[in-house]
C-alpha cells in the first residue's frame, strides 16, 4: 500500500534508525545496544516499530568519522548506508516508511533520481528522500571540495530538486544551470507520485528551502513558544512559493520505563556517561558546521513513565500545534521501541493520534 500525504490534523511519530551503535559519544551506551552492522537487529528493530505504531523511520547517513574520539567510543563510526539500508527494512515491514539520506553535493541530481526512484518501486511508495546539501569540510574532502558554503549550499539543492521532480515525472529535460546540465529522461520505474522530501535545515536559508520544496521540516525547538515561532516563518516562505508549509517534525530524545522516577535517572546516568574528550571534540565540530541551531546534545527529552510522556507530547501540541516527533531511542532495542505502544493508546484517548490503519497509513 502506497504511504499517501494526507494530513488529517493528528500526529505523525517517527524514530531517528540507528545508523551507529550509539547515538551519543558514550561507550556505555554502545555497549547496552546491538551491533549495528547486523541487518537482523534492523529487521527486529523495523518490525517493532510497525507493531507499536510508528508511522516512519529517518536514515541519517555520512562518509567520514567527525573525529578519531568518536570512533573510538563507537559513536558514528561504523554505520549504515541510508540506501543500501532500506531495502531490506522494506522487505521486512508492510507499511512502516523509511526516508533515507542522500547529499546533493556529492551526488548528481539524475542518480538520485534514479535511486529514489527504484526505493520508491521497492517499497511500494513507502519512501521518502531526506534532502541534505553537504557542508562538512571533512567530509567534502573525501570527495576533492574544499571552502563549501552552507547557506549557498540550498542553491544547489534547489537547482538539484528542480532537476529531480522532472526525471520522476518522466520528462525529457534539457537543463542548464549553475551547478548542473542534465539533457534526457531516466529509465523507468518511475514514481507513481512524488515522494516525501523532508529536510533539517537549520538556517533561515535552509527554511526557506525546505518551506519551497518539502514535506517535512525535522528541527529541534525547545519549547511551544519557538515552535509557533517557527511554524510562522515556514507559512509565510510557503505562501510566498503558492504551496501549503511543511510540517514540523521535532527531534527529541526517548526514554521510558514504567516505574516513577525510573527513567528519568537511567536517562540521566547514561548521558553522564559520555566520553568527556569525545564529547567536547563532538560539540566544537557542531559548534562549526551548525552554528544557527540546537546541538545534538541539547535537544529535548521525553523520558518518563508512558503517561508522563504522554502527557508532556498532549501538553506540546495543544499549546504549539506541533504536527509531529521524531524520537531518537538512546537504547534501541526492539523491546524499548514496543514501549511506545502505551505511549501511543493515551495519545488516541487524547484525540491528537490515530493508529496509522485508521488513516490509510498516511504520511
Amino acid at each position: 500500500m502506497r504511504k499517501r500525504w494526507a494530513p488529517d490534523g493528528t500526529m505523525r511519530f517517527g524514530l531517528f534508525w540507528p545508523y551507529s551503535r550509539t547515538p551519543i559519544p558514550s561507550e556505555e551506551v554502545a555497549r547496552r545496544n546491538p551491533d549495528v552492522l547486523d541487518i537482523d537487529n534492523h529487521v527486529r528493530l523495523a518490525r517493532a516499530a510497525e507493531e507499536a505504531g510508528l508511522d516512519f523511520g529517518l536514515i541519517a547517513d555520512g562518509y567520514a568519522p567527525a573525529s578519531e574520539e568518536n570512533s573510538r567510543v563507537g559513536f558514528q563510526d561504523p554505520s549504515t548506508n541510508a540506501v543500501l539500508w532500506a531495502p531490506q527494512l522494506f522487505a521486512a515491514t508492510r507499511h512502516l516508511g523509511f526516508v533515507s539520506t542522500m547529499h546533493t553535493a556529492y551526488l548528481h541530481p539524475t542518480l538520485i533520481a534514479r535511486l529514489g526512484a527504484h526505493l520508491d518501486f521497492l517499497s511500494g511508495g513507502r519512501w521518502g528522500w531526506n534532502v541534505v546539501n553537504g557542508f562538512r569540510e571533512h567530509e567534502a574532502l573525501l570527495f576533492g571540495l574544499e571552502n563549501l558554503d552552507h547557506d549557498g549550499g540550498y542553491d544547489r539543492s534547489e537547482e538539484a530538486t528542480t532537476i529531480i521532480r522532472s526525471l520522476w515525472a518522466g520528462d525529457s529535460i534539457d537543463h542548464t544551470g549553475s551547478h548542473y546540465r542534465v539533457k534526457g529522461r531516466i529509465r523507468r520505474p518511475l514514481p507513481a507520485e512524488t515522494p516525501l522530501l523532508v529536510s533539517a535545515a537549520s538556517s533561515a536559508r535552509g527554511r526557506i528551502y525546505a518551506a519551497r520544496h518539502c514535506n517535512y521540516l525535522f528541527a529541534a525547538p525547545n519549547d511551544a513558544r519557538t515552535i509557533r515561532e517557527l511554524t510562522a516563518e515556514l507559512k509565510s516562505n510557503a505562501a510566498a512559493a503558492g504551496r501549503e508549509p511543511p510540517r514540523i517534525i521535532m527531534l527529541c530524545d526517548l526514554f521510558i520505563r514504567e516505574e516513577p522516577g525510573r527513567a528519568q535517572e537511567e536517562y540521566g546516568a547514561l548521558m553522564e556517561s559520555q566520553d568527556a574528550e569525545a564529547r567536547k571534540v563532538w560539540a566544537q565540530h557542531l559548534s562549526r558546521i551548525n552554528p544557527h541551531g540546537a546541538r545534538a546534545d541539547q535537544i529535548t527529552a521525553f523520558a518518563g513513565t508512558p503517561a508522563e510522556i504522554a502527557e508532556q507530547i498532549v501538553s506540546l501540541h495543544r499549546d504549539s500545534g506541533l504536527t509531529g516527533i521524531l524520537f531518537r531511542p538512546i537504547i534501541w532495542q526492539p523491546e524499548e521501541i514496543s514501549r511506545l505502544a502505551g505511549v501511543f493508546g493515551l495519545l488516541e484517548k487524547a484525540g491528537v493520534w490515530a493508529p496509522p490503519a485508521a488513516r490509510g497509513h498516511s504520511w
